[in-house]
């Protein structure tokens, strides 16, 4: 991985997702909307709080000695890949002051500086790095990332949907040949290594792992199942739930309820086996 690979990946921005501001004094600029840099990050590295997060804020009120305005800075970190990389941002904004019609104040002057922070600290690992690096201030470079993202939304997002659904249909195909957990670790081994071939984002192999999650669940409550099916006996039944109980519970609360009805329903069986042959 080169140094700016991130950097590459994070920093062309959707026009789109912009907007355009002006300050006091004439300053005019570009803006990027927060809900953009959020989503490139959960496109890189999956969910906020997974793959990416943001640490607790620091607020600091301070009175801004020349105007008598109350000033709210606000300091917080990122992490991105794992809790240990972490960048940091300075946001800031006006919670009181004054205007030519008297005392006024922001509600969510804190909000606001939080939201400053967090976009601060992003464009320290490229997100919209364009922006920040002025250049769309250049009409023919905004024309051109506009026809870069439409075209994205247009072709190649649906050629990305269609390459996970083939990637859905081809697991499900060779999951006939998995018959234990050890066979389906080498199969998941496997398409994480066509996944780093192929260039998935993070957020794919999220949603990669999860699916083989999801298919060790169902071979675990299909090894139990059986399990439970070919008891016997009372005693032995008692003993699956003493010791499975715990297992069943971990895979849902339907899968609970279904392995509970069949405990209970064999219960049964064997009670009124017991009852039959005491009667004799």
């Amino acid at each position: 991985m080169s140094n700016t690979e991130l950097w590459d990946k994070l920093g062309k921005t959707d026009p789109a997702h912009t907007k355009q501001f002006t300050r006091a004094g004439g300053f005019k600029g570009t803006a990027i909307k927060p809900m953009w840099s959020y989503r490139r990050m959960t496109e890189e590295f999956g969910p906020c709080g997974k793959g990416w997060g943001i640490d607790q804020p620091s607020f600091q009120v301070v009175p801004d000695p020349g105007t008598g305005d109350i000033l709210v800075y606000c300091t917080v970190s990122v992490w991105h890949g794992n809790v240990s990389q972490k960048v940091y941002g300075v946001g800031g904004d006006k919670v009181a002051g004054k205007n030519r019609n008297g005392p006024v104040s922001d509600d969510e002057a804190f909000k606001k500086a939080f939201t400053d922070g967090v976009t601060n600290a992003l464009k320290m690992i490229g997100v919209g790095a364009d922006v920040h690096m002025g250049m769309f201030d250049d009409n023919k470079y905004v024309n051109t990332m506009a026809e870069e993202f439409q075209e994205k939304k247009s072709s190649a997002a649906l050629k990305r949907d269609d390459a996970w659904t083939k990637a859905l249909t081809d697991i499900e195909a060779d999951m006939v040949d998995v018959k234990s957990v050890v066979g389906l670790e080498e199969l998941q081994r496997a398409y994480r290594s066509k996944a780093a071939k192929d260039g998935w984002t993070e957020a794919w192999k999220t949603a990669l792992a999860d699916v083989f999650i999801g298919y060790r669940n169902q071979m675990h409550e299909d090894n139990l199942w059986a399990e439970l099916t070919a008891i016997t006996s009372l005693r032995g039944l008692k003993s699956f739930w003493d010791d499975h109980q715990a297992d069943v519970r971990v895979l849902g609360p339907a899968v609970l309820k279904k392995f509970t009805a069949k405990k209970d329903e064999m219960k049964m069986i064997f009670d009124a086996n017991a009852s039959t042959l005491n009667a004799l």
